[in-house]
């Protein structure tokens, strides 16, 4: 039964993740499984081709967007700071 302590346990402790430029990267999986979800659930009829095109389209459009934020914020911190 101790295993069930450690397994509850990891859900009320956050994970430590740092801010360096090496953890950004683990948005993309966090956005592709966003993308695939939200496009399993919006497309009228399934068809593969369709959801794995629109679903490679909204990963880009996020994925640019996130990344355009994050260039604003370190310039906006860079010019307050320097």
């Amino acid at each position: 039964m101790p295993e069930w302590n450690v397994i509850l346990a990891s859900f009320t402790t956050p994970e430590p993740i740092g801010t360096t430029a090496v953890s950004m990267l683990l948005m993309f999986p966090l956005l592709a499984a966003i993308s695939i979800i939200y496009k399993t659930t919006k497309l009228r009829a399934f068809f593969w081709k369709t959801m794995i095109r629109e679903t490679v389209i909204l990963f880009g459009v996020l994925s640019g967007f996130m990344i355009l934020a994050i260039v604003v914020l370190n310039l906006v911190v860079w010019l307050m700071t320097s």
